[in-house]
């Protein structure tokens, strides 16, 4: 080094932050299809006039929400094990529906649109949950699962993490984004309700057929939408929500995240049990008589 050879100026590398603008990037592919089930989740249920057989539709159209994300990740999730996680946090008081209960949605179903108007004016907490839960699940298929398909005891294990996860998260924001939707899809239901008022009548019908079989009543039920035309009055709500979700950017997933993987680690650990060998050793042999002994 001189005058004349000035030392090379150095420039440091950048340190790139853990947390990279991309770092969620995966939870943007099945975003639409998760925002789209939690409102019709929130619709169909709606359109029930009980309570009890509202929970039982929203827990179908929620495995079929999971079953989809499952497929698209390719993780192995039968049908039964889809129910046990779609089902509410306190558990499954539904399937204890008594068919009288069963002729009265029957009976009850031509005041559907009624109902419907006043839950779906109630019903952006549930869609909100129902919208964490699906994310939640599409970043468990996408990062953390490893192994064979989900079984019930697994499912029920995830669906506790998914619980204590959502149930910890701030969601006033997330609420006030589905009231926004669950608005436009309260003006728009009553405008193309045919889509959920003929399904709603058939599960009522085969509901009362069947002396209150839930497998039999539910047994190859169609959630998928329609033909276009009758897929409108969701696709707007669904379109105003993922806009104001989209702009949130990944603050509430800083959160949301990192408490489902501390939840989901512990809930796996204790499904996996002790470490071979890790049991209780049996006493240590007696020591032979000898001198000092």
């Amino acid at each position: 080094m001189s005058d004349t050879h000035p030392p090379e100026v150095v420039t440091a590398e950048p340190v790139h932050n853990q947390l990279a603008p991309g770092r969620y990037a995966h939870l943007t592919e099945n975003r639409g299809l998760i925002i789209r089930r939690a409102l019709l989740s929130t619709a169909l249920s709606g359109a029930v006039p009980l309570p009890v057989l509202d929970d039982l539709v929203a827990v179908r159209v929620r495995a079929g929400l999971f079953m989809r994300v499952a497929d698209r990740r390719r993780v192995g999730l039968p049908a039964g094990a889809a129910e046990v996680l779609a089902e509410a946090k306190d558990g499954s008081r539904w399937r204890h529906i008594t068919v009288t209960a069963a002729t009265l949605v029957a009976i009850k179903l031509a005041w559907r649109k009624f109902f419907a108007l006043l839950a779906i004016g109630r019903g952006a907490d549930d869609a909100a949950s129902n919208f964490q839960a699906g994310l939640l699940f599409d970043h468990y298929c996408a990062r953390l699962h490893v192994g064979p398909a989900l079984d019930r005891t697994r499912a029920a294990a995830l669906r506790k993490a998914i619980h204590e996860a959502v149930g910890q998260t701030h969601r006033d924001t997330f609420v006030s984004i589905f009231k926004d939707g669950t608005r436009t899809l309260g003006r728009s239901l009553l405008q193309a309700p045919r889509w959920a008022g003929e399904r709603l009548t058939a599960l009522a019908q085969r509901w009362v057929m069947t002396r209150g079989n839930t497998e039999a009543t539910f047994e190859d039920v169609d959630v998928e939408l329609g033909e276009a035309a009758e897929r409108r009055w969701l696709d707007k709500a669904a379109e105003a929500v993922e806009a104001q979700i989209a702009a949130l950017g990944n603050g509430y997933l800083d959160v949301l995240i990192p408490r489902f993987e501390t939840a989901w680690q512990k809930a796996a650990a204790k499904l996996e049990g002790p470490e071979p060998g890790a049991e209780s050793s049996p006493p240590d042999a007696p020591k032979p008589d000898g001198p000092g002994n």
